[in-house]
């Protein structure tokens, strides 16, 4: 570890003396990004997918349509697709529309709940976690979210040196399914609605010396689950699920002018997440249900710093950090009872709360990238990803009768999420490369497997070139 983080600061020396060119605005989305060390974003590096965490960049990144043609091919499918457009009104005014990026806990793939299992498995992704809860009581007990598209509206407005942008992110889904029988006499209706709202704002300083990047997040999510069986159907019980739940982000970076040829680049974010499902049976009066057992959150705080150059013919990017994620399960039952019981409990003095806890410190997470023209239409990039982290899972069990704490630490190498369908051993080192015909640019993360057996660039299937894939074109 010692001789990593030495040969990165002595790569802040050896980038400040190298020649270089003025910054410019590029772009590659997602497959650059992870070529050039991302995990997989890289918050020292601007490309257009900075618009999605912050709507401002839409000014400079106007009359712009772009792609991500996704990840994980198989069977002409694959995951992660998404498109968008950002048309310029004028000069000053910016306007978009995004189809297809999925964000937030609804999600799998952006879950590091789900990426650490045990007890916190379900603490940021709440559709794991609808699955379990409403599974035996409705046909929607095993939802996927692969066909959800989410749909994103944002705009940005130039004032002088400050631009200020706006979005709003939305997907839904719904279905109902009715059940009759006996001269339809009896009726079963099971429904299920899942939605996320989300509002984002963000403003870039445009000065002399820096360019101030800051960002906030407030997204609503909720599921509500409903079975209505029979009336007429002895012992039969009505059952509904609501899950609530409230995301919080902000983030801020400076690209911080050192000389024409460097940029130093502080960043920070923190992330916060806490939902609540609760059950509903229609049980008799004397029985004691306890309707919300689980209480799920998530935090996460990084920080770091990283370097910019553009250098003759190419650019570098470095980055140091430290990340904190603490992901939370907090669980409240009743003595020789569970979440929708039938039988009575003892009394309510025998109510029981466990907190099941995993921390991870990552210290540091190590980002590097290089960019490179190989031809005036081909770009090479290689890029270096490692995270050193620590986990420390801790349960506490506060019923008087059985009172302790279990503690487990341990480190490990931290993958990143969405991990893209890549295992921690594959997120090491990075190649890709950029295709450029005229304004279209084709970029593809490289595929390990294509360069030790062998190419099929046209199929796409087995041992394909790409592993990921970006598409962009310009009309600046």
């Amino acid at each position: 570890m010692k001789k990593v983080i030495s040969l990165f600061l002595l790569s802040f020396v050896l980038l400040g003396i190298m020649q270089a060119q003025e910054t410019k605005y590029v772009s590659g989305g997602l497959a650059r990004e992870m070529a050039l060390g991302g995990s997989p974003s890289n918050a020292y590096m601007m490309d257009y997918t900075d618009v999605y965490t912050n709507p401002a960049w839409a000014i400079k990144y106007s009359d712009f349509i772009y792609s991500e043609l996704g990840y994980n091919y198989n069977n002409y499918h694959a995951a992660g697709q998404s498109a968008g457009f950002t048309y310029a009104v004028s000069k000053f005014l910016a306007v978009g529309l995004s189809i297809g990026k999925q964000e937030g806990p609804m999600f799998q793939a952006n879950s590091y709940g789900h990426q650490l299992g045990g007890n916190v498995s379900v603490s940021d992704d709440i559709l794991s976690c609808v699955n379990y809860y409403i599974s035996g009581f409705t046909t929607y007990s095993n939802i996927a979210s692969d066909t959800w598209r989410p749909l994103e509206a944002y705009a940005a407005l130039k004032l002088s040196r400050l631009t200020l942008g706006f979005g709003i992110y939305r997907v839904s889904w719904s279905g109902s399914t009715d059940f009759h029988s006996s001269g339809d006499t009896l009726n079963t209706t099971d429904e299920a609605t899942f939605r996320q709202t989300g509002f984002k704002a963000g403003a870039l300083l445009d000065m002399d010396v820096m360019l101030i990047d800051v960002s906030a997040l407030l997204r609503l999510n909720s599921v509500d689950a409903k079975h209505t069986p029979p009336p007429a159907v002895p012992l039969s019980l009505n059952q509904e699920l609501t899950f609530t739940g409230t995301e919080l982000g902000l983030n801020a970076r400076v690209f911080m002018k050192i000389s024409d040829k460097f940029s130093l680049v502080p960043m920070a974010r923190f992330y916060s997440f806490v939902y609540e499902p609760e059950l509903t049976y229609a049980v008799p009066a004397h029985i004691k249900l306890n309707s919300k057992p689980n209480k799920f959150n998530r935090t996460d705080f990084e920080a770091g710093i990283g370097t910019n150059v553009n250098i003759n013919g190419g650019k570098v990017f470095a980055g140091l950090s430290l990340e904190s994620i603490s992901l939370k399960r907090t669980y409240t039952t009743f003595k020789g009872t569970y979440a929708g019981s039938t039988t009575a409990p003892d009394s309510i003095s025998t109510q029981v709360t466990d907190t099941y806890t995993t921390s991870v410190l990552t210290l540091p997470k190590v980002s590097l990238g290089a960019e490179f023209e190989i031809a005036s239409w081909l770009t090479g990039r290689l890029g270096y990803y490692k995270a050193f982290a620590s986990q420390d899972v801790k349960t506490e069990y506060n019923a008087k009768a059985k009172a302790k704490t279990e503690e487990t630490k341990y480190t490990f190498d931290f993958g990143y999420a969405p991990a893209c369908s890549l295992q921690v051993a594959d997120e090491l080192l990075s190649l890709g490369i950029g295709l450029h015909f005229d304004r279209l640019s084709i970029d593809g993360y490289l595929a390990e497997e294509w360069l030790a057996d062998g190419i099929y660039i046209a199929s796409g299937k087995v041992n394909a070139m790409f592993c990921v894939v970006s598409m962009s074109y310009s009309f600046n």
